[in-house]
C-alpha cells in the first residue's frame, strides 16, 4: 500500500537522491548536492511543496515538486509541477497518478485555479500521454533565461 506525504527536512537525501535520478534520465545537470542544498531553501518556502509516495516498507518511491505561483492570465493563484519522478519498479502501478492527485488535492485546498506543469519535451512521450490521460492540455513551449 502506497501512502502520500508531505516532506520536510528530515527527506532531504531521498529526495535529492531521486530528483539527480530523474535529472539523469532527462539530461539535466544538477547533482545531488545541489539538489539537497536547493531542496532545503524550497522547503523553507511556504509556496513550495514536494509530496512523497512511500511504499510498505516506508522506502520513498516516488517525488512530486509543485510551487504556488500568481497571473492574472492565469485566473489567480494557480500551481506549477516542475518534477514529477516515480522510481522504475513502480511505474506504471498508479504511484504518479496517485501523486498527482495529492498535488490537486492541495491545490484545491489552496484555491488554485488551475496546475500546469513542466514537461521534458516531445521526445518523452509516456510522460505527455501520463498528463494528457490526467486531463492536462498542452499550452504551449516554454522559454528560459539563465545568467
Amino acid at each position: 500500500m502506497i501512502k502520500l506525504l508531505v516532506a520536510d527536512e528530515s527527506h532531504t537525501a531521498e529526495v535529492a537522491a531521486l530528483l539527480a535520478n530523474l535529472f539523469e534520465e532527462v539530461e539535466h545537470s544538477l547533482e545531488f548536492e545541489e539538489i539537497a542544498e536547493i531542496f532545503a531553501e524550497m522547503d523553507a518556502d511556504d509556496h513550495h511543496s514536494t509530496l512523497l509516495a512511500l511504499d510498505d516498507d516506508d522506502a520513498v518511491v516516488g517525488v512530486i515538486t509543485v510551487v504556488e505561483s500568481l497571473s492574472l492570465s492565469a485566473g489567480g493563484r494557480y500551481g506549477v509541477i516542475n518534477e514529477l519522478f516515480v522510481v522504475p519498479e513502480y511505474r506504471s502501478e498508479g504511484v504518479g497518478k496517485m501523486l498527482l492527485d495529492f498535488a490537486k488535492e492541495i491545490g484545491e485546498q489552496r484555491g488554485w485555479a488551475r496546475i500546469e506543469v513542466t514537461t521534458p519535451g516531445d521526445e518523452f512521450d509516456k510522460t505527455l500521454r501520463f498528463y494528457e490521460r490526467e486531463a492536462f492540455w498542452k499550452i504551449g513551449p516554454r522559454y528560459k533565461f539563465t545568467w
